[in-house]
């Protein structure tokens, strides 16, 4: 104690209020107050909209493509291939289906003026993907695609 009569009862009032008041605290909130039931039709909606938030949105299937390539030499090359476009976000369907005979020409051009050589590759095929995604972000006039994955993907 600090040997001021005044500051020692000062203090010792303090501390029995703080006591007091977290024993009032725990008092409440153990016996006193009752924490409301869930509600179970609230909280399923709550965790399906949790869901579609954290959901991955699902690709987008464009029509399978036969491609002429370049050629270095005279024997005709082509490329079959199958495509997905994987948006950013749910709602990107409708653009994608509004701009599919784009997308499709412009999968044709790009692929297009590439050589088999070229595709045959692991490094052509990364080329490829960007070019397409560029180009289709660039036909749908914002960044809606976040990827391309190829289904199927012959070159002959």
């Amino acid at each position: 104690m600090t040997g001021n009569k005044l500051v020692d009862n000062i203090i010792l009032i303090l501390s029995f209020l703080a006591t007091a008041v977290c024993v009032g605290v725990f008092l409440y909130t153990e016996m006193i107050y009752k924490k409301p039931l869930p509600n179970e039709q609230a909280e399923l909606q709550r965790l399906l909209s949790d869901n579609k938030k954290m959901a991955f949105p699902a690709p987008f299937k464009l029509d399978s493509l036969i491609i002429n390539l370049k050629a270095r030499k005279t024997k005709l090359r082509f490329l079959s291939v199958e495509t997905q476009l994987v948006p950013f976000n749910h709602n990107s369907d409708d653009k994608f289906e509004a701009h599919r005979s784009m997308i499709n020409d412009s999968i044709i051009n790009v692929a297009g003026r590439m050589t088999a050589e070229e595709l045959n590759s692991v490094s052509g095929k990364i080329l490829l993907e960007e070019r397409i995604k560029k180009s289709v972000n660039l036909i749908l006039g914002e960044q809606l695609v976040k990827g391309v994955l190829f289904t199927k993907f012959v070159v002959q």
